[in-house]
């Protein structure tokens, strides 16, 4: 028998309106964590009353802004590495980066990135120059792919969806908007295709069944019926990388 589908819960917070990521699962007691880009998730028995997990927030609600605090006080992620040789993604593939010294370009090619910079030897040039054709390739690709899959789904309408807005997000991958307006991390381009696919499918959903409920959860199983699997390996992923500054 699998456990029941997530559920997403909103409470506030001194103030604040937050979302907390709520799994029942085979347990005799309740879990809860922060993660590292500050989301909520509570593991609780499968049968907890739903009733009664707001409780168990407000019951931790010092332990939640303290560990929220903590996060917002740690300092970014060093930059990643830029120099020769070193391995850069894109379409879940890690490609070898040469440098020259010249005017800036950027070119993807059979033997990896070839990227031209005044001064090679300086790793936040290098940096930027991949992070505006990173966002090229996500503004290109990512748009066109959403409509290519929204043409997949016989319930949605092709007419009522947005453009979407491609940009640098920290905590999410994706996201979209009570008019229907979807938003995508320009460092989807990272991930290989099929989590690409499963992102904006499962934002695709949401034009449908707008929270994550376990009606979400069911148009989703139809639509990506190894969600599951994809959002395992998706979990290891961050969606804010080093590489996009």
């Amino acid at each position: 028998m699998s456990e029941p589908a997530p559920v997403e819960l909103a409470f506030e917070l001194d103030g604040r309106q937050m979302t907390c990521r709520v799994l029942r699962a085979r347990r005799r007691t309740y879990a809860l964590r922060v993660s590292a880009d500050g989301g909520l998730e509570l593991r609780v028995p499968q049968r907890l009353a739903a009733h009664r997990w707001p409780g168990l927030l407000v019951r931790h609600r010092r332990w939640i802004v303290g560990q929220l605090e903590r996060l917002a006080q740690t300092p970014p992620p060093p930059l990643a590495t830029f120099g020769l040789g070193s391995r850069q993604r894109f379409l879940g593939q890690a490609h070898p980066l040469r440098l020259t010294q010249g005017r800036t370009q950027v070119a993807l090619s059979d033997v990896g990135f070839s990227v031209r910079v005044r001064s090679p030897e300086t790793p936040s040039l290098v940096a930027r120059a991949l992070d505006g054709w990173y966002r090229s390739q996500a503004q290109a690709l990512l748009p066109p792919r959403l409509s290519v899959l929204a043409e997949t789904l016989p319930w949605l309408r092709r007419p009522t969806i947005k453009a979407p807005r491609v940009v640098r997000l920290r905590s999410r991958w994706g996201s979209c908007a009570s008019d229907g307006r979807i938003t995508l991390n320009l460092g989807l381009v990272l991930l290989a295709p099929d989590l690409i696919d499963y992102v904006l499918l499962h934002e695709l959903c949401h034009l449908r069944e707008m929270n994550h409920g376990p009606r979400f959860y069911a148009l989703l199983a139809v639509v990506v019926p190894d969600f599951r699997e994809r959002q395992a390996v998706l979990r290891a992923e961050r969606p804010w990388h080093p590489t996009l500054i």
